[in-house]
């Protein structure tokens, strides 16, 4: 891969004034730089103060376009590390169980909301997200594509004391690459992963990869690395043993009750500020402590109460409770991602794509998401990927939420629908799944749907939905991507629901394959056609996140949310 010119021209462009900070990284993207260089261009567009905000970022109270810049106020900067007060342990209350710590095993975001404490990657994401090194050091590409190098950080170190070396990585990767759906869709690209020294790996490609370190980067069900003897004990099984690099390490779990992590003294990280999800952390804890609690209204109290530190997945209808209490924190971030309806493509009577297309025409989005989301904490938006992205795009806008009861009514007829019942999952530990649900059900009945709705523990649909004979639709959500790939749906054709086309394997294949940004956009169109024409998964609405904080929690609110909240790099004042 030949990186000669290219540099040179971007900077020109940049002293120029001719190129924005965002640009930057849709050229850098678009050349396929190799990440030293990405991270030097990065730095050199400085803040980027010029560059004019894009529209959807304007603050704004109604339904149809979220506020995105409601932050708490308080007066605390972004630390640099070395800078805050050791010491506490940090309470966070979840919604429920997670099903494993084993984040190679699963896509829920309640498992990333916990491990990524204690495990890293390869790479992840600035505050731009943009992929940069994580736990390696450098990256390189041959000038044709077929070789990948990437040179590990000497010294990191695992909670059992090992040295992270060359073995443990490939030991992950083979691992990952054979159980994750974005494992999988780097897998078919590479021909073999050589150990070239303890902190040496070279990727032989089978064809140029462009989207090799957006795979690699942290994400939902991403290449955490494991030491290799924990590795060769639990093989393709879920682990028993977590450990990791991070600045965080597995402590205790009792079932129900909590998961405790406390600081890994022997932490090596990278020196620096902190960057999106990157750059330097420091462990100021001495534990956090992830407290399921499945009734919204018990997080809520426990938090009033100061039982709770943090709290996560609050329906901003809740907001109201917290007014005038001066023990809470509340704040609302830009949308990280969007409620949706998942059909069971593979099983049932929803392989029929007529009933899918009718169960898509008869959702009006906008009181759905009222009911999910409250008013004016959702966006209408037919995007497949969010606005906040540079991949957001229109197309088939007239496909979405469309409220036509008498083409759905047309469409079940055709398709000779019996009124067999729609085995219907949900969850009341996510509320705003819950209520979509409910509405949803009352419109769909109202075309002549029969629909069975199963309400569980998030763990238990998590189970159920594994399994093609047990459901027809479930909800879920999903979660800021920052780029198609990271997409759980759209990494491969095993994620529940199992949406797999001849079409979109091979829309997925060139976002795959290509380095260049329009093709790869194009691929993106191609995609979200399907996604509307094909009907395997409704979308709902954009939606706001909302959190609650206690006054003592310094530094949380001014690192990135889109994905998870970052646990490092803040502390509990007295």
């Amino acid at each position: 891969m030949d990186f000669g010119r290219k540099p040179d021209t971007v900077l020109e462009l940049m002293d120029e004034g001719r190129l924005s900070r965002r640009s930057l990284l849709k050229r850098s993207a678009a050349l396929g730089l190799a990440i030293p260089v990405m991270s030097g261009l990065i730095a050199a567009c400085g803040n980027d103060d010029d560059d004019p905000p894009a529209d959807d970022a304007e603050p704004t109270t109604s339904a149809n376009d979220v506020p995105t810049d409601d932050m708490p106020d308080g007066d605390e900067e972004t630390p640099a590390t070395g800078e805050g007060r050791f010491g506490g342990r940090l309470r966070v209350a979840l919604i429920g169980e997670p099903p494993t710590l084993d984040v190679h095993q699963t896509t829920a975001v309640i498992v990333t909301q916990i491990v990524w404490t204690m495990y890293e990657a390869l790479f992840t994401w600035d505050q731009d997200f943009a992929p940069i090194p994580q736990l390696a050091e450098s990256f390189t590409a041959s000038d044709d594509g077929l070789t990948n190098t990437i040179k590990l950080r000497e010294g990191v170190l695992f909670h059992n004391g090992e040295e992270m070396l060359a073995q443990d990585v490939i030991a992950s990767f083979e691992r990952w690459s054979q159980i994750s759906n974005p494992g999988k869709s780097i897998r078919e690209a590479i021909d073999e992963v050589v150990e070239i020294d303890d902190y040496t790996i070279d990727f032989k490609m089978k064809r140029p990869l462009g989207t090799f370190l957006v795979l690699l980067a942290r994400q939902a069900q991403g290449l955490a690395i494991y030491p290799k003897s924990v590795i060769d004990a639990a093989g393709a099984d879920p682990l028993t043993e977590f450990i990791g690099t991070g600045p965080y390490k597995f402590t205790d779990r009792q079932a129900d009750s909590y998961i405790l992590v406390s600081r890994f003294e022997d932490y090596v990280g990278i020196d620096g500020e902190p960057n999106g999800y990157g750059g330097g952390k420091a462990a100021y804890l001495d534990e956090i402590e992830f407290v399921p609690v499945p009734d919204e209204a018990a997080r809520i109290a426990g938090m009033q109460a100061g039982d709770y530190h943090f709290v996560v997945n609050l329906t901003p209808d809740q907001l109201e409770t917290f007014e005038g209490d001066s023990n809470v924190v509340v704040g609302t971030l830009p949308p990280d991602g969007y409620n949706v309806l998942v059909l069971n493509t593979a099983h049932g009577i929803m392989t029929d794509q007529r009933i899918r297309q009718a169960f898509q025409a008869a959702l009006d989005c906008e009181p759905i998401a009222q009911a999910a989301q409250g008013e004016g904490y959702f966006r209408l938006d037919p995007g497949f990927m969010l606005k906040e992205t540079i991949w957001h795009s229109t197309v088939h806008e007239e496909l979405y939420s469309q409220g036509n009861p008498e083409k759905a009514r047309q469409l079940l007829e055709e398709a000779g629908y019996d009124g067999t019942p729609l085995r219907f999952l949900t969850s009341q530990e996510y509320q705003d799944q819950y209520n979509t649900a409910v509405v949803a059900r009352q419109q769909l009945e109202d075309v002549g749907f029969v629909i069975e709705l199963v309400v569980t523990d998030w763990a238990t649909l998590i189970e159920n939905r594994s399994d093609e004979k047990n459901w027809d639709v479930f909800t879920t959500w999903l979660g800021f991507a920052p780029d198609p790939l990271t997409m759980s749906p759209v990494a491969a054709c095993t994620w529940p629901g199992w949406w797999c086309t001849d079409e979109k394997v091979d829309a997925v294949e060139r976002l795959l394959n290509e380095t260049d940004f329009d093709t790869r956009f194009s691929a993106l169109e191609d995609l979200q056609t399907l996604f509307y024409t094909e009907a395997p998964i409704v979308k709902i609405a954009d939606r706001t996140s909302i959190f609650a904080r206690s006054p003592k929690l310094i530094g949380i609110e001014k690192f990135p949310h889109q994905l998870q909240a970052e646990f490092a790099n803040v502390w509990l004042e007295e």
